[in-house]
């Protein structure tokens, strides 16, 4: 996320926003830059597109060069800020904003105080951008 936009800015540059739980995951073979996994995702709540089916599958590349990285966690729950491919699947990953909101909070547990606070302020400022969700199918 860049510093130069405001966080609303940041947000018009995705497709949909939503929150999801992984269900499962396959990886779809190809070579190092058209290889990806396929996740089927459960959505909780929606902040961005009324179009956000309530299960669907999201696109992340594998190589980490090409902002990819390791399949989703299958049972963690996720904040999505993706594009839709031409394909249907929702595509995120290293390169737009993929967070793992189960690896949040264990990551700020091992914080010091004062890191912790900072990125509680930044947690909480993105939370009130996003507002109030436009769906909700059960919160997470």
């Amino acid at each position: 996320m860049s510093n130069a936009k405001s966080l609303e800015e940041e947000f018009k540059h995705y497709d949909a926003i939503f929150a999801a739980t992984a269900l499962k995951t396959e990886k779809v073979a190809g070579d190092w830059s058209s290889s990806f996994y396929k996740t089927e995702m459960r959505v909780h709540e929606v902040w961005k597109s009324h179009d956000v089916p309530r299960v669907l599958f999201i696109k992340t590349n594998v190589e980490a060069n090409s902002c990819g990285g390791p399949a989703p966690k299958i049972g963690s729950r996720f904040l999505i800020f993706s594009h839709v491919s031409s394909d249907g699947l929702y595509v995120t990953g290293g390169c737009s904003m993929f967070i793992d909101l189960d690896q949040v909070k264990i990551d700020i547990n091992n914080l010091n105080i004062k890191e912790k606070a900072d990125w509680e302020s930044m947690w909480a400022e993105m939370w009130l951008a996003l507002g109030e969700p436009i769906v909700v199918h059960n919160k997470i």
